[in-house]
């Protein structure tokens, strides 16, 4: 996984709005700090309070939700 360096100011201030999603257009994109990146393409969890919350999203019920559904989600 290669990272992107964001050089334009507009950009910057957008990515950290504190939002957790841009929107570029009808295309939306998540934003999530990571510390780093290996060479293996694995988001490696390192604070205690994400990894109880993605914990307990593993074992909860999470159905998995079709296309149009998160589509829908999506543009709401």
């Amino acid at each position: 996984m290669e990272p992107i360096r964001i050089e334009h100011d507009d950009i910057k201030k957008a990515i950290q709005s504190g939002h957790s999603y841009i929107q570029v257009g009808k295309r939306k994109f998540l934003l999530m700090e990571v510390e780093d990146v290996g060479n293996d393409d694995c988001y490696e969890v390192t604070d205690p309070e994400e990894e109880r919350h993605l914990m307990a999203a593993i074992h909860e019920n999470n159905p998995i939700l079709t296309e149009e559904e998160i589509k829908k989600m999506l543009e709401s």
